[in-house]
């Protein structure tokens, strides 16, 4: 009779977490991908290995991951044995795992590369192999797709990144600039999916047609604000021409003061977060539709 293997109910305590946790993992195929490493029994690292969406299954539309630990073990020449493995399930933000040749400015080079063994030492060139005058080709460098790492602190929780200054690229310095940067999520809005409504019984609770294909929302996310401009709760009995309002203090609020100053009209010298606060807790209504403005005024600048 053939042995059977299964978890203890120790090990699926270990395992498998009383509450479920949202991802969107998966959804964005062109920077999601699975960090595999494998250690002994020490604790001691043996290899890392990058797995692509299509080596992992999703199952019930994303909602569980089956892995197959044995066959990934295998693809890595381990026949036998006793090892650890932890899987990690990431979200590239900028940066790859992958080299690039770039040429004596630091310009990326996606052309066809000769390798030539000049004085024991190998070098690559612009051209291919069928290119016979070499002696003019332009010599490029191989160049990891990433950033320096300057510092780390102590606790291991926060590092300080830099560009490399022999890498050139729009993508890889926009991406470098983007991770300090606000996330923007545009849903993608086909065949009524992308919409957002109130819930008819539940006023408080935002509904969200996703599409399948849509990366989602992300965990750090969560407890975050939703800001929804220029919206206003109708009950019936409001006078929503406003004739009868008298606008307060116009003119000698913080943000009416900077624009009669001269002040550029998106409020560079106030950051974004006191912003929010002004709109959401000033009670100058003037105060709260110039800060509301300037808001959208970056989201703008930022698309």
């Amino acid at each position: 009779m053939a042995q059977e293997y299964s978890f203890t109910q120790q090990e699926r305590n270990n395992l498998f977490a009383p509450s479920k946790v949202y991802s969107s993992f998966g959804r964005d195929e062109l920077n999601d991908f699975v960090m595999l490493h494998v250690y002994d029994t020490n604790g001691n690292l043996i290899v890392t290995k990058v797995l692509a969406l299509n080596e992992v299954s999703f199952e019930n539309d994303g909602d569980f991951i089956d892995i197959n630990v044995g066959q990934h073990l295998r693809d890595l020449g381990f026949q036998d044995g006793e090892y650890d493995v932890v899987y990690k399930f990431l979200r590239r933000l900028a940066g790859r795992e992958r080299t690039v040749f770039v040429d004596g400015n630091g310009n990326i080079f996606g052309g066809e590369v000769q390798r030539k063994v000049i004085g024991n030492e190998i070098k690559f060139f612009k051209g291919g192999d069928g290119e016979k005058n070499t002696a003019q080709a332009e010599e490029v460098f191989i160049k990891e797709y990433k950033y320096p790492l300057v510092e780390t602190s102590p606790d291991k929780t926060e590092f300080i990144l830099e560009l490399d200054n022999n890498l050139k690229g729009a993508e890889y310095r926009n991406d470098f600039v983007e991770m300090g940067e606000m996330i923007e999520y545009t849903p993608i809005s086909k065949a009524n999916m992308g919409s957002i409504e109130f819930d008819s019984k539940k006023p408080h609770i935002l509904e969200f047609d996703i599409d399948p294909t849509d990366r989602g929302f992300t965990q750090n996310m969560v407890g975050g604000q939703i800001i929804i401009p220029n919206m206003f709760k109708i009950t019936g009995e409001e006078d929503t021409t406003n004739n009868d309002v008298v606008p307060e203090n116009t003119g000698n609020g913080t943000l009416q003061g900077q624009l009669e100053g001269g002040a550029a009209s998106d409020f560079l010298d106030i950051d974004t977060e006191d912003l929010i606060q002004i709109m959401l807790n000033d009670p100058d209504p003037n105060e709260r539709e110039l800060a509301d403005g300037a808001l959208q005024e970056r989201a703008n600048e930022q698309r």
